[in-house]
């Protein structure tokens, strides 16, 4: 059970009413982190524009950034983000095995490369908050500096993500149990 009820849009501020049409996309609601924090416009204004910027305006492949979200969602048990991320990733061009891997915390056997590596450098940071050397250096020489950037961001990103719906409670959109 979530620990904020949604807000009604009749009893949204103007400031929120904005918000809610850039951020809720034609929805009838805000979902998401964004149900939490459209409870302080300004948090999810800057949030907004942090996550447009890698999602919809970076350059790593949604593949690659499917499987970042996915793998920062399931070591941090958030159910939500793997539920609405599962789908996406699967249509990016992620393999079955490999999301059926990553929901038994099991390190996925990759035919990609890329793949690989994201995940290294992903496991990495998440179990020692630290990225080695020798996986910095692999990273920089397959996906260059902005890449690189990009998916120590977006592992960041995620990880705020998935604090914000684990601290609240935000209950999958339609009662999924992606893991146990």
């Amino acid at each position: 059970m979530a620990r904020l009820e949604p807000i009604e849009l009749d009893k949204l501020t103007p400031e929120q009413k904005e918000l809610h049409a850039r951020v809720g996309r034609g929805r009838n609601r805000v979902m998401g982190p964004f149900s939490v924090w459209i409870h302080n416009p300004p948090l999810a204004d800057a949030a907004s524009r942090l996550i447009n910027s890698v999602r919809e305006n970076g350059k790593l492949e949604s593949r690659l950034y499917e499987l970042i979200v996915l793998t920062v969602a399931r070591k941090a048990g958030v159910q939500y983000a793997f539920a609405v991320h599962e789908p996406i990733a699967l249509a990016a061009g992620l393999a079955p095995d490999v999301l059926e891997a990553l929901r038994a915390q099991k390190k996925p056997a990759f035919s990609r490369p890329d793949e690989s590596l994201a995940y290294e450098a992903v496991t990495a940071l998440l179990e020692t908050g630290k990225l080695p050397d020798a996986i910095y250096q692999a990273l920089l020489k397959q996906f260059g500096l902005d890449l690189t950037i990009e998916i120590i961001t977006v592992v960041g990103i995620y990880g705020m993500i998935g604090t914000v719906l684990n601290a609240f409670e935000v209950p999958t959109p339609n009662g999924e149990k992606p893991f146990g």
